[in-house]
């Protein structure tokens, strides 16, 4: 009996395994600037083919890929047949077998990028050509931490924020909250202020 149960338990790992993405986003863009994007593939044991893949709309431009793994990977573009308003990016990895590794790489953002972006991707393999979302951030913020309305987050915000912070000013949650959780204090206004001098 414990022999079955131990074989049970075993067989339903094995079927539960399976290839893993995860997305890291910065919190906001400034339009016609750069952003870094980090994806951290797990890769089932044994593997020996993966495909990575981002939609985009089709004025955005992947800028630069690193890898952090030293093992190959390969790229391409095309146009998205379904959507001739976006493209696919694609890394590709083959071998025997393909170990977990990460890509980071800097997208462009057009001057014209306005509002908010969800990003979507997903992690295929070889014997899995269904493959899964990509999961963890989804969402890139715009016009986020602009809390006066002049088109750019300055020190102006940085200062807006931290008195809404400490009770001064009325808060805007909107535009104030970038981390999103529900509050506006300092680890808010760090963040603006990150923002401002182009740290994110």
């Amino acid at each position: 009996m414990r022999y079955l149960t131990f074989l049970l338990l075993a067989l339903s790992f094995v079927c539960l395994a399976e290839t893993t993405a995860t997305r890291d986003l910065p919190v906001t863009y400034v339009p016609g600037g750069l952003i870094t994007v980090r994806i951290d593939i797990n890769v089932d044991q044994g593997v020996p083919g993966v495909i990575v893949k981002e939609w985009f709309p089709q004025d955005w431009t992947v800028a630069e890929t690193m890898l952090q793994s030293g093992y190959p990977v390969f790229q391409k573009s095309e146009t998205d047949p379904d959507n001739s308003g976006y493209k696919i990016y694609s890394w590709v990895a083959i071998g025997t077998p393909v170990p977990s590794f990460s890509i980071t790489y800097k997208l462009w953002m057009p001057d014209n990028a306005s509002g908010d972006y969800q990003f979507y991707g997903r992690v295929l393999t070889t014997e899995d050509l269904v493959g899964n979302e990509i999961g963890g951030d989804s969402i890139l913020y715009g016009n986020i931490g602009d809390i006066d309305g002049s088109g750019t987050v300055d020190i102006s915000d940085v200062i807006l924020c931290l008195r809404m912070a400490i009770g001064l000013n009325n808060p805007n949650i909107e535009k104030a909250d970038i981390n999103r959780d529900g509050v506006i204090d300092i680890s808010d206004v760090i963040l603006i202020l990150r923002i401002s001098i182009g740290l994110l």
